[in-house]
């Protein structure tokens, strides 16, 4: 029964995304409300959509398992958020060069991604026709483009204050690990 009713929903999402993107096409140019796929969908994206169709058919969402788990990812995800809202807490971020670690600091407060901003990412621009587009906005420096760092770039503070930012690959913990590399501050 179980099994029938996550069908039905799975359904009932993927023909309401459907009815959604079919109406936004329609504004801009593409096929009407309920007139078929839009015309700039191509064949790979409705052999996507098929994948996708048939994959949710033979293997549902297994919500019974997930429920008597507890939603155990929901439960993780709001401890690492608690531990990581406060300021003070001390963790170890351990940095590794070609698979060795180097050294380590000792971290107050989160490691944050050089991409982070206070300001709205994009920001949503008339294309004419009752259609929009969305593009990057101007970042919190003012200007435009990749951040230093690019993608891999983190940055974060010392428990003595110091900002460090870095590409190189780590490993944070909540609490010292027993890895024999130099305390970097020191």
């Amino acid at each position: 029964m179980r099994h029938t009713i996550t069908l039905t929903v799975t359904r009932a999402r993927l023909l309401l995304a459907a009815v959604v993107v079919s109406v936004l096409v329609a504004g801009c140019g593409g096929a009407s409300a309920f007139g078929g796929q839009p015309d700039w969908f191509t064949e790979q994206e409705k052999t996507s959509d098929k994948i996708a169709e048939a994959s949710a058919a033979a293997v549902p969402y297994p919500l019974a398992a997930v429920e008597a788990g507890g939603f155990l990812e929901l439960k993780n995800l709001a401890e690492r958020l608690t531990r990581f809202s406060k300021q003070s807490k001390v963790g170890y971020l351990y940095l590794v060069s070609f698979g060795k670690f180097v050294g380590y600091y000792a971290v107050r407060g989160k490691i944050s991604s050089v991409n982070s901003q206070m300001t709205n990412s994009n920001q949503t621009w008339s294309c004419g026709h009752e259609c929009e587009t969305v593009v990057d906005s101007i970042g919190d420096d003012g200007s435009f483009g990749p951040n230093e760092g690019g993608d891999r770039g983190v940055f974060f503070f010392t428990s003595n204050g110091t900002m460090v930012e870095t590409t190189l690959d780590w490993v944070y913990s909540d609490q010292p690990l027993s890895i024999d590399v130099p305390n970097l501050l020191k």
